[in-house]
C-alpha cells in the first residue's frame, strides 16, 4: 500500500505543501509541490501581534492546501509554523482560526526544533561533514553548527528577511545610512554569539534568499545546469552581487535574471544578513540547499517508519538505492553487476590510474544503468541516462551528477550525441570524457558478465601483467553467453587500453 504523506511549513514570508509518496518497497518520491507567497509576519514590527489580513492569506492559503491533500488522498498530514506565529502576542488566536477553518494539525515549533530539522534535511541530502547551516526565514534566522555531521551548537536569531526589511525600510533603493544602520544591527546580534566566531567554514543555506542568490549567480554564470541543490557560490562572487543588488530600485531589481519579483522588495534585507554572516565567521564558501525544513520532517518520519536513525550514514548511496528501488529496476542484478565492475576497477588500477571517488562513480552509474528500462527497454541506456541527469541524486556534485549519467548511458558504447548537449560540454572537460569511457567500458563488461541475469559468474579476477589485461571468470556454471558477450568488446577495451584483453 502507497502511504501519501503531506507536509506543510507555514513560514512567515511563503507557505508550502508537498507531498510525498512511500511505496511498498520503502522507496519514495516527491509527487506535488506547491508555494504561495503570505507575508505572514508582514506588519508585526512594533505591535508584535499577526495582523489581521496576514492571517486571512494564510486560511485562504491552508484551505487551498486542504483541499490539494484531498485531491491526492493524503493519509498524514505534518503541518508547521514557525517564528510569526512563535513569537506574535496572538498566535494562539490565529492557531484556532486554523483548526476551526481547516482542521488541518497545525505544530508551532520552537527555535530550536526548526534548527534541528533543518539540520536533518540539510545533512541527508549534502555530503558536507562541517558547516554552518543557516535557515534564513521571514522572522527568524535558525544557526547550526555542524562539526563531524553532528550538532555543536544551535541558535534562533530574532531576525529575517521580511522583518529586517518593515524595520529598516528597505523595500525600495537603500540609502548608504540606511543599509549602514541595518548591517550594524546584524553584526551586533551575530557577534554576541561566541561560537560564530572566525569559524572558516562553508555556509549552508535553506530558504528562498539563498536559492535567489544561487540562481543570480548561475545567470551571472551562464550556469548550464538549473538545479540549486548543491550550487557553491564563492565569497568574492557574493559580494558582486549583494553590491549590485543594493544599488537598484525595487522596479530594478525585479528585472533582475534569476531573482524572483515576489522577493525583489525584502532581498536586501536577507542577502545582508547572508553578508553579515560570512564576514563574522569568514565562511570559505556558499552552499544552496534546496533541502530544509521540509525534508527534515518527512526524513524523520520515514526513518522512524523504518525504525532506522534520522541521519542517512550514506546519502548517495541511499538516495541511488531509492532511486533503484522506485523504478523497480532489478536490484539483484545491479548489484551484481556494481560487483562486478568494482572488482575489474579494482584490478586493473595501473591501467586507468583512477581514484576512489572515480570507483564511487561508477558503483553509482552500474547501480542505475538499467533503469531506463521503465520508459523503454530499446535505446534504455540513453533513458537511464536522462533518469540519472534529472534524479534527486544526493551526495554528487553537479559535474559528477553529469559523469555517472554518461557512464550509465554509455554501458552499450560510447555515442557522440553527449559531447553536442550544451550541459556535457560545459561541465567536462578532456580528461573527465577520458575518465567517462574508460568507466563506461568497465561497466560494459560488468553487464555482459551477467548478461542471462541469473549471476552464473559470481567473481571475476583482473589484473594487468606484460603488456595484456586478464579477465578471470570465478564460475562453475556454464557462463557460455556471458563469455560471448564479452568478448565483443575486445575492440572497445583496445581502443581505451592500450593492452590486449586476455579472457580466462
Amino acid at each position: 500500500m502507497t502511504e501519501r504523506v503531506a507536509i506543510i511549513d507555514l513560514g512567515s514570508n511563503s507557505a508550502r505543501l508537498i507531498v510525498m509518496h512511500i511505496y511498498h518497497n520503502g522507496s519514495y518520491n516527491l509527487v506535488y509541490h506547491q508555494k504561495e507567497a503570505i507575508r505572514l509576519s508582514e506588519g508585526m514590527t512594533g505591535t508584535n501581534r499577526l495582523e489581521q489580513a496576514a492571517m486571512n492569506r494564510a486560511i485562504a492559503t491552508l484551505r487551498m492546501f486542504t483541499h490539494m491533500c484531498e485531491l491526492f488522498e493524503v493519509n498524514k498530514i505534518l503541518a508547521v509554523t514557525t517564528a510569526a506565529v512563535r513569537t506574535s502576542e496572538n498566535g494562539t488566536d490565529f492557531l484556532r482560526m486554523v483548526h476551526r477553518n481547516t482542521r488541518i494539525p497545525l505544530q508551532v515549533i520552537s527555535g530550536e526544533e526548526e534548527a534541528r530539522l533543518g539540520y536533518i534535511g540539510v545533512l541527508n541530502t549534502l555530503d558536507v561533514p562541517d558547516a554552518l547551516i543557516f535557515d534564513l526565514g521571514g522572522g527568524s534566522t535558525e544557526l547550526t553548527l555542524v562539526r563531524n555531521r553532528k550538532i555543536e551548537h544551535s541558535i534562533s536569531m530574532p531576525f529575517g528577511a521580511v522583518t529586517m526589511t518593515e524595520r529598516f525600510g528597505t523595500q525600495n533603493k537603500v540609502s548608504e545610512e540606511e543599509l549602514t544602520d541595518l548591517y550594524n544591527f546584524i553584526m551586533r546580534q551575530l557577534e554576541q554569539v561566541p561560537w560564530l566566531d572566525r569559524l572558516n567554514i562553508p555556509l549552508i543555506g535553506i530558504g528562498g534568499t539563498m536559492r535567489n542568490v544561487a540562481k543570480m549567480d548561475q545567470r551571472v554564470r551562464n550556469y548550464p545546469f538549473s538545479k540549486v541543490h548543491n550550487y557553491k557560490v564563492g565569497p568574492l562572487s557574493f559580494s558582486e552581487l549583494w553590491r549590485m543588488l543594493v544599488e537598484k530600485t525595487a522596479d530594478q531589481r525585479r528585472k533582475i535574471p534569476g531573482l524572483s519579483s515576489e522577493r525583489a522588495d525584502i532581498i536586501i534585507a536577507g542577502s545582508t544578513i547572508i553578508k553579515c554572516l560570512l564576514n563574522v565567521t569568514k565562511g570559505t564558501q556558499l552552499i544552496a540547499s534546496g533541502c530544509g525544513l521540509r525534508e527534515g520532517l518527512f526524513f524523520q518520519y520515514y526513518r522512524h517508519l523504518q525504525h532506522q536513525e534520522e541521519i542517512i550514514p550514506d546519502i548517495l548511496l541511499h538516495s541511488a538505492r531509492n532511486m533503484l528501488m522506485f523504478y523497480k529496476g532489478d536490484i539483484n542484478h545491479a548489484e551484481h553487476v556494481t560487483q562486478l565492475a568494482v572488482a575489474m576497477f579494482e584490478g586493473w588500477q595501473q591501467l586507468h590510474n583512477l581514484g576512489e571517488r572515480e570507483k564511487i562513480l561508477l558503483q553509482v552509474a552500474a547501480l542505475l544503468h538499467d533503469i531506463g528500462i521503465t520508459i523503454n527497454y530499446y535505446d534504455h541506456a540513453r533513458h537511464s541516462s536522462y533518469l540519472v541527469e534529472n534524479a534527486r541524486l544526493f551526495g554528487l556534485t553537479h559535474r559528477e551528477q553529469m559523469l555517472c549519467a554518461i557512464i550509465a548511458g554509455w554501458h552499450n558504447g560510447p555515442s557522440a550525441k553527449f559531447t553536442r548537449n550544451r550541459l556535457y560540454t560545459e561541465f567536462l572537460d578532456a580528461n573527465d570524457w577520458d575518465m567517462a569511457r574508460k568507466l563506461a567500458l568497465i561497466l560494459g563488461l560488468a553487464e555482459c558478465l551477467d548478461t542471462t541475469q541469473m549471476r552464473l559468474i559470481p567473481q571475476v579476477e583482473a589484473f594487468a601483467q606484460n603488456k595484456r589485461a586478464h579477465l578471470r571468470l570465478i564460475t562453475d556454471e556454464d557462463a557460455s553467453i556471458e563469455r560471448k558477450a564479452v568478448e565483443k568488446h575486445r575492440k572497445w577495451f583496445k581502443k581505451e587500453f592500450p593492452f590486449d584483453l586476455s579472457i580466462e
